[in-house]
């Protein structure tokens, strides 16, 4: 590939780029049913210029749910980097996934109002958060970065069942929030997550992961 060519796909993938974030905030404007005009209005272009960038709908709305799942990625930054006590890094993340949420309802809405078992690429993208934080909270587990190693066996149910444990409730708490904040459910979801943790374990490993925790953030 020459340097021409190379150019030249860099700058296809930044406009695609940005027709991806027009079609988020198009998306955060007008709700989960927003239509493919009201997108391309939005980034200013015709339907068909907007296609021009992109397989069909089934691709656009595989980008736009790439694009989200990044950014709640981003968002999670206390996951990614561990500091404090366990319970308030617990905390952080739980808070974190909550905003995120509450100040993108819609573009939730859209991913799994978009999310059908025909479209194989959409399902995977807007779910796969849920499996990437899974999956690194399990090897912070095992490894000890949280303060103390647990065996393998232990770590992948108890980080998998402790995520979707928050995932699902999170949603259930967008229709239906039952008067509960973001600060109510986060708290709430922050003290389940600890109890499970704590019967998971055992008095012996908890009594470890708050020592090392206070030892860290001191």
């Amino acid at each position: 590939m020459d340097g021409r060519t190379r150019r030249w796909a860099g700058h296809r993938e930044a406009r695609r780029l940005e027709l991806v974030d027009a079609a988020v905030l198009a998306i955060e404007a007008h709700g989960p049913e927003v239509t493919t005009e009201q997108i391309a209005a939005q980034a200013g272009v015709s339907r068909p210029g907007l296609y021009r960038h992109f397989d069909g709908k089934d691709d656009l709305q595989a980008a736009i749910a790439a694009r989200s799942v990044e950014r709640l990625v981003t968002e999670l930054e206390p996951v990614w980097r561990p500091s404090g006590k366990p319970h308030e890094m617990l905390e952080r993340a739980i808070g974190a996934h909550l905003r995120w949420l509450s100040a993108h309802e819609n573009v939730y809405h859209y991913l799994k109002r978009n999310s059908l078992p025909t479209s194989d690429s959409v399902e995977s993208a807007s779910t796969n958060v849920r499996g990437v934080v899974s999956a690194h909270v399990a090897q912070m587990l095992i490894d000890g970065s949280l303060g103390a190693e647990i065996p393998a066996p232990t770590a992948h149910p108890l980080a998998y069942g402790l995520v979707g444990m928050v995932d699902a409730a999170a949603a259930h708490w967008l229709d239906e929030p039952h008067g509960a904040d973001v600060e109510t459910l986060g708290t709430q979801l922050t003290e389940a997550c600890w109890a499970v943790i704590r019967v998971t374990v055992g008095t012996r490993v908890m009594d470890t992961l708050t020592r090392m925790g206070a030892e860290t953030a001191s």
